[in-house]
């Protein structure tokens, strides 16, 4: 159950939990409706503290309590209570997701998203131990002594992790995005800004907006109409790539940083704020405020006059901004070919005549809107290699944000030294190409 207001756990109320429940958690219940007490505190002490911290905490909640309602579910099926769970129980767990589907991609489940479920089964029951609760699984089978240290990943064979399937590296995850596939999905987005057109700009505008900052998704959403409009004093027409400073503290950990925003994209920004974003506005004050007050949200980006009234001028989701992004890859042809498994009425496997399951070959999008930031970070490495400047790694760092320059490295060092020949004239146009944005200065 979601909680969209504090009030709404008044039925469900335990001395241990009601005081930490707030607006957007998730609460598990069992088939009578009875909070499942134990799995909730666990869920709710760890958003407890990190609210109380002041970093962001509903979407590790949720995370935890989707992983939970499928770990309860699992022992529910197999008919073993938590007390009596051993290690080989929750290895059988992970199991579940590596032999699985997912019904969402219709493809097996990602290692990342295996390790989360198996991570979160092993710190709930190293919370259970912690409590003093019965367990038959001990607190030295659940600890490991690997994990990154200095930048590098350590590796311990007795981990209970061990046995789980390997992710790919880091390198193999960084898709920059071609100029002439870049150019193709940004005007599916919306219009260049030397555009007659008259239809939205939102898209495009956060799309640019992280090609040229590497921000992440969660923090173009984040922005704030006020950060922009404190900008506008700064704006420069005669200088379009003066890069205007913008400190950001809605970020990856809740570490504040600063990014740099073309004085153009700035401007672009500003006549949104006045066209588009006021028209969504206006449009949600009609139908939600009949009598006069006006609709507020501080958010930059919203959902525009065509979304719908529930919906219409409230901050735009990064879900919804990731699944335009990957429509308009689809929509211009800058694809994939996946393998995916074919799933019947209630989402479940077919099996084909061999006894696997059966698949079909399908379309997907070949970028995600994280791709923009890492084309971000290779154009701005190879704009820094080209110019001779020293260190240009640790200015890559600095724009990504990164604790540790040994992170950027490890990241895109490999990828780099592979492409590095094949791409560089192809990205030194990307930057040029937006309003004549040519090199990122200090």
């Amino acid at each position: 159950m979601t909680v969209d207001r504090a009030a709404d756990w008044v039925p469900y109320k335990h001395a241990e939990v009601r005081h930490r429940v707030q607006p957007g958690v998730k609460i598990l219940l069992d088939d009578d409706l009875n909070p499942i007490t134990t799995m909730n505190e666990f869920t709710l002490s760890h958003a407890d503290k990190a609210r109380r911290m002041g970093k962001s905490w509903k979407k590790t909640e949720n995370s935890y309590t989707e992983d939970l309602h499928q770990y309860k579910t699992y022992l529910i099926a197999i008919g073993i209570e938590e007390c009596d769970v051993t290690l080989p129980v929750i290895e059988g767990f992970a199991s579940c997701f590596a032999q699985g589907v997912s019904v969402r991609t219709r493809q097996g489940f990602a290692p990342s998203t295996i390790y989360r479920r198996f991570g979160t089964a092993i710190r709930y029951h190293r919370y259970r131990i912690k409590k003093g609760l019965p367990s038959a699984v001990s607190e030295g089978e659940l600890s490991s002594s690997g994990g990154y240290i200095n930048g590098f990943l350590a590796k311990d064979p007795n981990s209970p992790y061990a046995a789980l399937p390997k992710d790919s590296g880091a390198t193999d995850k960084i898709h920059p995005i071609q100029d002439t596939d870049r150019k193709r999905i940004f005007d599916h987005l919306g219009p260049s800004a030397d555009s007659e057109a008259a239809y939205p700009r939102r898209d495009r505008l956060a799309a640019e907006t992280s090609l040229v900052t590497g921000m992440r998704i969660d923090e173009i959403c984040s922005l704030t109409v006020l950060q922009i409009l404190n900008l506008a004093r700064q704006v420069d027409p005669q200088r379009p790539s003066k890069l205007i400073p913008l400190l950001i503290t809605k970020t990856k950990g809740l570490r504040p940083g600063m990014v740099y925003l073309p004085s153009h994209l700035v401007e672009q920004l500003l006549k949104y704020i006045e066209t588009e974003r006021r028209q969504a506005i206006d449009r949600a004050t009609i139908l939600r405020y009949p009598c006069g007050s006006r609709h507020n949200c501080e958010a930059l980006f919203v959902n525009g006059v065509t979304a719908n009234r529930r919906d219409v001028g409230n901050a735009l989701k990064p879900d919804t901004l990731s699944r335009v992004f990957s429509s308009a890859c689809i929509a211009v042809g800058v694809t994939r070919t996946a393998m995916l498994y074919v799933l019947d009425a209630e989402g479940r496997p077919i099996l084909g005549p061999s006894g696997e399951y059966a698949y079909e070959f399908g379309k997907q999008a070949a970028h995600t809107f994280h791709d923009l930031r890492h084309t971000f970070a290779v154009t701005l490495y190879l704009d820094c290699a080209r110019v001779g400047q020293d260190e240009p790694w640790n200015k890559v760092s600095k724009r990504l944000r990164h604790t540790n320059v040994l992170t950027t490295v490890n990241e895109y060092l490999s990828w780099v030294d592979t492409n590095e020949e094949f791409l560089s004239d192809a990205f030194m146009k990307v930057l040029e190409d937006i309003d004549q944005v040519a090199r990122v200065e200090d």
